[in-house]
């Protein structure tokens, strides 16, 4: 089964409260509980994982926690996965007015990266942010 397939899905890049994935073509798996009793429970969604590091480099989903007072949370595999970089600044841009700073954890490096609402406006923005030098495309 696919994100997509789940009947747990919410519609594409709906940002929400609390913990979710964010998952290939912004597709958007609610947490309800704890990342790992999650994980524990959708064996199908998330064959050979057992924590969320194993869901964040196997899957490339990104992980997703929304607090009050427009604070973001965003787990990707690296600084290189293109590809899960576009999904968070499409995610967080298209929310744009709902949260006011985000930090980006990386699971290749230590830190992690402050994001505001404006360097989300556009994929240059973005990368010249998180610093992924010249040439890198999202």
């Amino acid at each position: 089964m696919t994100a997509a397939e789940s009947p747990d899905a919410l519609p594409p890049w709906t940002f929400r409260h609390g913990a979710s994935w964010l998952a290939e073509g912004g597709v958007v798996l609610p947490i309800p509980g704890f990342h790992d009793e999650w994980i524990r429970s959708h064996p199908d969604l998330v064959p050979g994982c057992s924590n969320v590091c194993d869901v964040v480099v196997r899957k490339r989903w990104v992980s997703v926690s929304v607090f009050s007072e427009g604070y973001v949370e965003l787990l990707v595999p690296g600084r290189g996965d293109g590809e899960s970089l576009d999904r968070c600044r499409e995610f967080l841009a298209r929310a744009a007015g709902a949260w006011t700073h985000a930090l980006l954890m990386t699971m290749d490096e230590e830190g992690y990266i402050r994001l505001v609402p404006s360097d989300t406006a556009g994929p240059e923005a973005f990368l010249e942010r998180i610093g992924t030098g010249a040439g890198f495309r999202l």
